[in-house]
């Protein structure tokens, strides 16, 4: 199966990654509230330190953010995954 980075795990994003957890995927996984990662982690997901940590180790990136200005930070930001 592939590694996944998870980005954002709030309401939605934690649901999703749990499905993907769910069909055997091995997710990396980051969130600014660090806390809101722990159902996953609890779970087998591996906490990232921050996004660019996350994606290194991935086959895939998914990014679950509320904002355009938080995409714009987790992508070009200055730890952005670009």
């Amino acid at each position: 199966m592939s590694k996944i980075a998870f980005i954002g795990t709030g309401v939605m994003g934690a649901a999703m990654a749990g499905h993907l957890m769910d069909a055997g995927h091995d997710l990396i996984v980051y969130n600014r509230t660090k806390s809101k990662t722990d159902g996953l982690v609890a779970r087998g997901a591996v906490y990232a330190e921050n996004q660019q940590k996350a994606v290194s180790q991935a086959d895939f990136v998914i990014t679950i953010v509320g904002y355009p200005k938080d995409v714009r930070e987790v992508y070009f930001g200055t730890e952005g995954i670009f």
